[in-house]
C-alpha cells in the first residue's frame, strides 16, 4: 500500500489482526521488505507495520538534506495514518538510530524499544567499520547486479552463514527482492545524516522505556562493541549479544531474533496499563491508496 507522508508516496506493508502494534525501522539503502522472516513470526500475536524509507524501494525520494529525526517523524506519521497511539519500535542499523530519534522526540508513542546491530554515535572510531566491512559496504553500494549482490551476502552475513546457506532459517527470502539499489543521491543523504546521529548522553531519557540492544558478535559494518556502548548510555537496557550473527542477524539468526523480540514485547506490555486498550483492532487506515 502506499500513502501520502510529507508530500511524498510512501510505501508500507501491515499485517497482523491482534495484539499490541509493532513499527519495524530499516535501515541504511534497504527495503522495509527485508522484515519479511520478523513480519511472518510477529504478525501471529501482533499487529506489525514496515516502510520504506524516503528514497528507498517504492517510496519517492527527498528533494532536500535531512536528519534521522525527520526520518523519525516521519514514523511517526505512518503510526498516524495506521491510527496507532503508541508501538513496539524496532530498528536495524540505520533504523536504529532512527529509532533512538523516535525515542527521544516522541516517547510517549513507544511502548518498548529494540536497536539491532546499531550505534549511539560519537567518535567514529567507536562504531565505524574494520577496513574488510568498509570495502564490502563501498562495493555494495557502488554497483548492481550480481556484484552489489555478493558483496552485501559478505557484508551482511557471517563467513559461516555465507559458505553455507543450509543455515538460513527463511531460505526462501531473497536478497534481491529488498537491495533494489538506491539513487546516488538518497544514499548521500542517509550518509549525511548518519553522521549527525549525535544523541549522546541525551539517551538517558530513555531510561524508562524497556530497551533490548541485541549485539552481533560478528557484526562486519558497525563493531559490535558500539552495542556496549549503547547499552551504557540507556539505563536499565538489555544487552543481548548474539553468537554467530552479522550485521543481517535479523536473516541469518531470524528465530532467536524473534524469539527474544516477542518476550520483550510481552514483558513491556505486562507493564504497560494500556495494553487491552492498544491491543484493539485498528480499521484499515484511510489515507492508504491500493496499488
Amino acid at each position: 500500500m502506499w500513502t501520502e507522508i510529507g508530500g511524498r508516496r510512501t510505501f508500507f506493508e501491515t499485517s497482523g489482526d491482534r495484539g499490541t502494534p509493532v513499527l519495524l525501522v530499516m535501515g541504511f539503502g534497504i527495503s522495509g521488505r527485508a522484515w519479511a522472516p520478523q513480519v511472518r513470526e510477529l504478525e501471529q500475536q501482533h499487529r506489525v507495520a514496515f516502510f520504506d524509507n524516503r528514497g528507498i524501494g517504492e517510496t519517492e525520494p527527498s528533494s532536500t538534506p535531512y536528519l534521522l529525526d525527520d526520518l523519525a517523524d516521519d514514523s511517526m506519521r505512518l503510526l498516524d495514518i495506521l491510527g496507532w497511539d503508541n508501538a513496539h519500535v524496532v530498528g536495524v542499523s540505520m533504523g536504529g538510530m532512527i529509532s533512538q530519534h523516535i525515542g527521544l522526540r516522541h516517547k510517549d508513542r513507544v511502548r518498548s524499544l529494540t536497536l539491532i546491530a546499531t550505534h549511539p554515535g560519537g567518535s567514529p572510531h567507536r562504531w565505524f567499520p574494520t577496513a574488510r566491512g568498509l570495502r564490502l559496504f563501498l562495493r555494495a553500494n557502488t554497483s548492481a547486479g550480481d556484484v552489489r549482490i555478493s558483496s552485501l551476502r559478505n557484508l551482511l552475513y557471517t563467513d559461516e552463514f555465507v559458505d553455507n546457506p543450509a543455515l538460513d532459517d527463511f531460505p526462501e527470502d531473497s536478497i534481491e527482492m529488498f537491495a533494489v539499489p538506491a539513487d546516488r543521491r538518497t544514499l548521500m543523504y542517509q550518509l549525511r545524516a548518519i553522521f549527525r546521529h549525535q544523541p549522546g548522553r541525551r539517551l538517558a531519557q530513555l531510561q524508562d522505556v524497556p530497551t533490548l540492544i541485541v549485539r552481533p558478535d560478528q557484526d562486519k559494518l558497525v563493531r559490535p562493541t558500539a552495542s556496549d556502548h549503547l547499552h551504557k548510555l540507556i539505563p536499565g537496557s538489555v544487552l543481548l549479544g548474539i553468537q554467530r550473527g552479522g550485521h543481517g542477524v535479523t536473516h541469518e539468526r531470524a528465530g532467536l531474533v524473534n524469539k527474544h523480540l516477542l518476550a520483550h514485547f510481552a514483558e513491556a506490555d505486562r507493564h504497560r496499563p494500556d495494553t487491552a486498550h492498544a491491543a484493539k483492532p485498528q480499521p484499515a487506515p484511510a489515507a492508504a491508496m491500493p496499488a
